[in-house]
């Protein structure tokens, strides 16, 4: 994936600029277990933007739950507008946005250390053990205990530590192996996404599809088909390939209906044959895609924003790595589409389009 020059350029600053704090600072931790029974409140650091990676912590989260359901949960991100997919989960207490520009802000900055001091945390997990963002937040939480994992590029103070197994491939399922600093390796939750919609929250999904079609004056049809054509980088696959995936796909079954997922970078639908919906509310967007039949889009958030709202969903990938970023679900489908024609993921599409959830 072509990555932009000043991404590099930051990302090679923080790496530099914790490998010198690691050398200063070396981090000395505990060997001993944690006992999860014993802990009731939790900061859990991720200052991240993205949709994908903050819904790849509901695994970790929901894992926390099943094991015990009286933890209370504040989580640190980077937005606190893509924090609200995951705010009504049942073990979530705050959502604090730890934006770009606070770390810029002395001001904004001593309030939230000020703030971050002021309430006494059980535990502190820091899931980006690497990320210099997030060893700068963990640094300043006021918590008992402080989980990381090991890494010669960590420098922030920590309690216990635990090694990166890699025992998952999935970048989702990574985070669950923090939990070996409890002596967890057995998880009870499903190796899936959820961002634990409520039936309220599925019914009004449902009634704005039925919506839609009402206004385009379309009888219940046999499949409605949600696509998002948006990806970052070279992830984006182009206008022209959706425009004959759609032909495709209707040569199968003619009575499929497309609706054109719009976003602030895709303003515009597709073309005259598809429906258009959007949405800013991000949990109301993934019950829509949970009412479709399937959904369609490129290794973006979305996807996995669908998966997570137990949508019948498929990934079309061209850069990224299946294993890795693949949509998770036995319903689901990861299609590579470097390794087939456009005739050949068209039917591959098709079948699982008519097969039954």
């Amino acid at each position: 994936m072509k990555i932009p020059l000043h991404l590099k350029i930051r990302r090679n600053f923080n790496s530099l600029f914790n490998s010198l704090l690691a050398k200063i600072f070396p981090p000395k931790a505990q060997t001993e277990l944690l006992d999860i029974n014993q802990i009731k409140t939790i900061a859990l650091i991720r200052p991240n933007y993205r949709i994908g990676n903050i819904i790849f912590l509901t695994p970790l989260i929901n894992e926390i739950a099943k094991q015990n359901p009286n933890i209370k949960i504040d989580l640190f991100i980077g937005s606190q507008s893509v924090g609200k997919i995951l705010q009504p989960m049942p073990n979530i207490d705050q959502i604090i946005d730890i934006s770009r520009k606070l770390l810029i802000n002395p001001f904004k900055l001593f309030k939230f250390i000020k703030n971050g001091r002021a309430k006494q945390y059980d535990l502190c997990i820091n899931i980006a053990s690497r990320s210099l963002s997030s060893q700068i937040v963990t640094l300043f939480i006021n918590s008992k205990y402080t989980l990381s994992f090991e890494d010669e590029k960590s420098w922030v103070p920590i309690t216990h530590k635990v090694p990166h197994r890699r025992f998952f491939s999935h970048a989702a399922l990574q985070p669950l192996e923090i939990l070996d600093g409890f002596g967890i390796f057995e998880y009870k939750h499903p190796l899936e996404l959820d961002i634990k919609l409520t039936p309220q929250e599925i019914e009004q999904g449902e009634k704005a599809l039925k919506l839609l079609l009402q206004n385009n004056n379309i009888n219940i049809p046999q499949k409605v088909v949600a696509i998002f054509r948006n990806a970052r980088f070279d992830k984006k696959i182009k206008d022209e390939w959706w425009s004959e995936l759609i032909d495709q796909l209707k040569h199968h079954n003619n009575e499929l209906i497309f609706v054109d997922i719009l976003s602030p970078d895709v303003p515009y639908k597709l073309n005259e044959n598809v429906l258009e919906y959007s949405n800013k509310n991000l949990r109301e967007l993934g019950a829509f895609f949970k009412a479709c039949d399937t959904y369609i889009s490129a290794d973006t958030g979305p996807l996995h924003l669908a998966a997570a709202s137990k949508a019948k969903s498929i990934g079309l990938f061209n850069h990224t790595i299946i294993i890795a970023y693949g949509t998770l679900g036995k319903n689901n489908l990861n299609i590579d589409i470097n390794e087939f024609s456009l005739q050949e993921t068209a039917k591959q599409i098709s079948n699982h389009i008519a097969l039954r959830s």
